[in-house]
């Protein structure tokens, strides 16, 4: 995908994130501190998820694709907020990475940074993948 093209897709991805941020009486700026926020949000996604789970709920539990529209609206937005923060160029590609599969990532310089993997991780495995820790141990690695 060309990326004027990319980066067009992925900011509608974030303006959805701010959106529907405001649900949950936040309100996202692309500050650090939307971080805490948004793992908040997630929490809630995840301990929802866990517990229709737990009680066989098949109806409302997400389907695959509506979990992967989920992981891309916010880890979009976390990838967003990471980009403007490292203080180096990084930029959005859409490219061949797992089995030659596409995959909207972040690059920073020779890294590769997964944020929609991240939230979907986040959503499936629970708090064990806080986006937090994420966030913060990318952004001192890649400041190094």
């Amino acid at each position: 995908m060309e990326q004027s093209n990319l980066s067009y897709r992925v900011q509608e991805l974030c303006n959805v994130a701010i959106e529907y941020a405001k649900a949950f009486d936040k309100t996202f700026n692309y500050s650090e501190e939307d971080i805490k926020e948004l793992e908040e949000i997630l929490d809630y996604y995840a301990n929802d998820l866990r517990d229709k789970k737990a009680i066989g709920d098949e109806e409302d539990i997400p389907t695959e694709n509506q979990m992967y529209s989920m992981a891309l609206i916010w880890g979009s937005y976390l990838g967003e907020v990471l980009k403007r923060h490292l203080g180096q160029e990084a930029e959005w590609l859409q490219e061949p990475v797992f089995d030659n599969e596409e995959v909207l990532h972040l690059q920073v310089g020779e890294w590769k940074v997964f944020p929609i993997d991240k939230v979907y991780k986040r959503l499936v495995n629970g708090s064990e993948e806080n986006v937090i820790s994420f966030y913060d141990i990318t952004k001192e690695y890649m400041l190094k």
